[in-house]
């Protein structure tokens, strides 16, 4: 009876973190058709990008959680497909231009070549689009993404010219990589970590991607470093 409920719930879990999703993709794709305001933010048009933000947030939330889920699980799908990395970029960057522009953010891509690589598209995408939408929050209207390929494999630099982390979060997530301890956990922590977990998935002969977070931004705010082996 027992194994008979874990059963259903599993499903159950699988179903709802579906239809959750597909709500969320709804109501973005609402607010990307709604008209942007002037210049003169007015309190409606305020809201607005704010929910818009949220609503990014909270689908990126879902994503994590149902692949996290399925990972304990060991469903996790994760296929290797030769891509260029710079179109993923220009892919997650353009899918956010409607909340750039609500908050008034540009976002600058640097790339000498379209550099490829072996990469599960899907949660690489996914990883990118956490990043991006974790920088726009805390920009104060810059962000630059630099592609850039390594002698290992291929990094990509995402920085920004807002007030940089806090040094207890550089050091929380220094700990939860190391050590496992994930006392005092918050969504945005989980954020970088599963971002992590999915940068290690990654792995040529004894190189494994990695995620770093760091304040040195040639902007003068965060950075976000992702490699990929």
């Amino acid at each position: 009876m027992r194994d008979s409920i874990k059963n259903e719930f599993h499903h159950v879990m699988i179903a709802s973190m579906n239809d959750m999703k597909q709500s969320v993709n709804l109501l973005q794709h609402t607010l990307e058709k709604m008209p942007l305001g002037s210049s003169y933010k007015t309190p409606e048009e305020t809201d607005l990008t704010s929910i818009h933000y949220e609503i990014s947030r909270m689908q990126n939330g879902i994503e994590q959680l149902h692949n996290l889920y399925l990972l304990e699980k060991n469903e996790l799908t994760f296929r290797l497909t030769d891509a260029y990395l710079l179109e993923l970029i220009e892919e997650q960057v353009i899918s956010h231009d409607v909340l750039c522009r609500r908050v008034g953010v540009t976002i600058k891509v640097i790339a000498n070549d379209d550099i490829s690589g072996y990469v599960d598209i899907n949660l690489v995408s996914h990883i990118l689009d956490i990043a991006i939408v974790n920088a726009i929050r805390y920009s104060d209207g810059v962000i630059q993404i630099d592609l850039q390929k390594t002698e290992d494999g291929t990094k990509i630099i995402i920085d920004d010219n807002g007030r940089g982390y806090p040094e207890e979060r550089l050091q929380h997530f220094s700990e939860i990589i190391d050590q496992q301890d994930f006392s005092g956990l918050t969504n945005q922590m989980l954020g970088w970590y599963y971002c992590y977990l999915v940068a290690n998935m990654h792995q040529n002969r004894e190189q494994r991607g990695w995620v770093h977070l760091n304040n040195e931004s040639v902007l003068g705010g965060s950075r976000f470093e992702i490699f990929l082996p």
